[in-house]
């Protein structure tokens, strides 16, 4: 049985009383983010803003370039924000939980350092019963313009270098379960090799110090998305491991006023080794 426990700007999902899921949306932060991340009874997967990437929460998103205004990054502490936005948590739509499943649908601005709103968005998260080893949340986005057309872009060059291919929902995992093993759906397994190519799903695997178990996490790319099959932003080395679908890794989304843009995934967390049936 799942339940939900609000407090102040947090909510908690918890599954028969052990928590799988944190849902933060801090009035004083710079986006709503998931974190901790794990199976019942399980170690964390996730991290929450690593002093290398203060700008990593978890389970986020958020977008390099939106009418070029950097909402991936944050300004440091007490430094000129002009350039920056903020997705600026709004209200809670639903929130619910029984047997079945735990929802929590809200809608967020995206905001720039002057107070502009460039985008509005409508956000699901579920997550589904674990089942023996497994356990599946799913993501739902919306994103709509206000008013006027949005570019949603990034900067482009060398895989990784100086901020480039962010966009869309990521995953930093702890730094202690670092680094692990990459696969994707076809096969692949270094960062290398995976960086700017499509595939429908890329799996994370490490062994956990905490009790020496095995644990997984994968992105499964859904097929109504544009662009599908993804692709793919990964890194896997010790202290920084992330992996994120990238879908204007090579071309941008150009929204009109009237148009919205529909975004879905599913996250599978795991125990054991990464079994492409799960993410079917």
């Amino acid at each position: 049985m799942f339940s939900l426990l609000q407090v102040q700007h947090s909510l908690t999902v918890a599954w028969n009383e052990q928590q799988v899921l944190g849902y933060h949306f801090p009035e004083d932060g710079n986006r709503p983010f998931c974190h901790p991340l794990n199976l019942p009874g399980a170690p964390p997967l996730t991290m929450n803003e690593p002093g290398d990437h203060v700008h990593h929460q978890g389970l986020w998103v958020a977008w390099k370039k939106v009418n070029d205004v950097n909402f991936w990054e944050q300004p440091g502490r007490g430094s000129d924000p002009t350039g920056f936005g903020k997705i600026v948590h709004q209200r809670i739509v639903e929130q619910s939980a029984d047997a079945d499943s735990a929802t929590i649908a809200t809608e967020n601005a995206w905001i720039d350092w002057e107070g502009t709103t460039h985008l509005t968005e409508q956000r699901e998260i579920t997550v589904h019963p674990p089942k023996t080893d497994a356990m599946q949340i799913s993501v739902s986005l919306t994103l709509q313009p206000k008013a006027r057309e949005v570019v949603l872009d990034l900067r482009r060059g060398e895989p990784g270098a100086d901020g480039r291919y962010y966009s869309g929902m990521a995953i930093r995992f702890d730094n202690s379960i670092t680094p692990g093993n990459l696969l994707d759906a076809d096969g692949r397994t270094e960062p290398m090799d995976i960086f700017g190519q499509q595939s429908r799903w890329c799996s994370f695997t490490t062994q956990h110090p905490t009790d020496n178990e095995t644990y997984g996490v994968a992105i499964v790319d859904h097929p109504n998305n544009p662009r599908y099959p993804t692709t793919w932003w990964v890194r896997n080395r010790e202290n920084y491991c992330l992996i994120h679908p990238s879908p204007v890794y090579y071309e941008p989304f150009r929204l009109a006023p009237d148009e919205a843009l529909n975004l879905q995934y599913r996250v599978v967390l795991y125990r054991g080794r990464p079994d492409a049936a799960l993410f079917a």
